[in-house]
């Protein structure tokens, strides 16, 4: 009986020790598309504590509401098609030979296209920033790829 109790409490203070750790959370697609350029470190998806989280909710509602009444978005939310546009996206990179020797992570927000990672040259960074401004639903492309790697910030 001592050893059950002993089990229920540490169970217990696990669950409650969890519940009170920060949450993070990941509201815009993130995906690599390619990965053929070792040594480039990993793209960053764009992490946002509760409070940021919040914010950024309350944000993202105003901007929906504005653009629907304004004409200049479909109603119901700016931010719905970007996973099938992010997917899209890193498709495309994916299926150009051009840059099968790059790293490349994808993000999308509003039709808002990140590039991260790494390409060889500043022909095939211009390259990818062509093609992904040329993909269906892409509004602006913002291309943040270094050419040669980079070493990991700490």
């Amino acid at each position: 009986m001592a050893a059950f109790t002993v089990g229920t409490a540490l169970a217990v203070g696990a669950c409650c020790a969890s519940a009170e750790e920060p949450r993070s959370y990941q509201l815009d697609p993130f995906t690599q598309a390619t990965g053929g350029y070792a040594g480039c470190p990993q793209g960053k998806p764009p992490i946002l504590t509760e409070q940021e989280m919040r914010i950024t909710a309350h944000e993202r509602a105003e901007r929906g509401t504005s653009c629907c009444l304004a004409g200049t978005c479909e109603c119901g939310g700016a931010y719905k098609h970007d996973p099938e546009i992010n997917e899209r996206v890193a498709q495309a990179v994916r299926g150009d030979r051009r840059f099968r020797d790059t790293s490349v992570w994808v993000t999308t927000m509003r039709k808002f296209v990140t590039l991260q990672g790494c390409v060889r040259t500043r022909a095939q960074k211009s390259a990818l920033e062509r093609l992904v401004k040329a993909q269906p639903d892409v509004a602006i492309v913002w291309n943040e790829t270094t050419v040669g790697t980079r070493s990991a910030k700490k």
